[in-house]
């Protein structure tokens, strides 16, 4: 059994605003210099949901499943928003037609034009229905502080105990076992090098290259995967045996070095993680998304 401190984690409330889509001032250039316009960031997306392709939409870009939204206030509140959500955290619409309508977190993305950041949220059919940009949503947060007992060289990045209890962790010769829908190998592992807090934003799993457009061709938003030698600890960056585990938040990009999001939701240094090989490792089944 998978011993954790869940029951002393605190639970805030945070709030946000669905938030309008966002494309480039101009036409955008992808890596082999075809302009498209890069639909798919922000908004509400009505037709893409956690379980479906990352590839294949039309002039998509970074495409993201649902409904997009950031906090509000001044840059403490908008942080906390970011950094405190975890993904399968309650979120609940505060006002207008769809007041009252709930849903989960499903990911975290960044590196918008003009440094914006999303959090990413499902709702069911009857709620995004009746959403409308600028609907306030507050999230009942919970996950930042998550430790595993047994394992402290884990650290836990924006993982709700929800999601940790629906994922089938084990134990094995003294690691901490994953089942993840693929390893991504750390040539493939982009945008994303540098930044901290690592809890408000993600990972880039470059989509320009043939052999690795073909190595992820099946890959799906919802996926969780292990990025090999990739620490995202009290930073992100490149460290020979670390590993990350995380969420698929967003679909592919056509822009050098960039691609499909992954959103951090555990990390170690030294191989404490072993990453076991399930291809239906993917939240939408964790979270029970596809029955909404």
């Amino acid at each position: 059994m998978v011993v954790t401190n869940k029951d002393r984690l605190l639970e805030i409330a945070v709030v946000g605003e669905v938030v309008h889509s966002v494309v480039e001032p101009s036409y955008m250039t992808n890596w082999d210099s075809t302009p498209t316009v890069g639909l798919g960031r922000g908004g509400i997306v009505y037709n893409v949901k956690p379980g479906g392709p990352c590839f294949g939409w039309a002039w998509g870009e970074k495409v993201e499943p649902g409904v997009s939204a950031d906090g509000t206030g001044g840059d403490g509140e908008k942080n906390s928003f970011r950094c405190f959500s975890c993904i399968g955290n309650e979120a609940r619409i505060v006002d207008g037609e769809a007041k009252g309508g709930s849903g989960l977190v499903v990911g975290k993305v960044g590196y918008l034009p003009e440094g914006g950041h999303h959090l990413v949220l499902h709702f069911k059919e009857e709620t995004l229905g009746k959403l409308a940009i600028g609907d306030k949503v507050q999230v009942r947060t919970c996950g930042v502080g998550l430790e595993f007992k047994d394992h402290p060289g884990v650290r836990a990045v924006g993982l709700s105990p929800r999601l940790l209890e629906e994922m089938g962790l084990g134990e094995s010769g003294g690691r901490l076992t994953v089942p993840v829908a693929k390893i991504i190998p750390p040539e493939y592992v982009g945008q994303g090098s540098g930044g901290s807090p690592a809890e408000s934003n993600n990972w880039d799993v470059m989509t320009q290259s043939p052999d690795a457009v073909e190595a992820l061709k099946d890959l799906r938003l919802g996926d969780v995967v292990c990025l090999k030698d990739i620490l995202t600890a009290w930073g992100r960056g490149y460290y020979e045996g670390a590993c990350t585990v995380g969420v698929v938040s967003c679909g592919a990009s056509g822009r050098m070095g960039q691609g499909i999001g992954v959103t951090t939701i555990m990390t170690c240094r030294e191989g404490e993680i072993e990453a076991v090989m399930n291809p239906e490792a993917n939240i939408a089944d964790y979270l029970g998304l596809g029955d909404e």
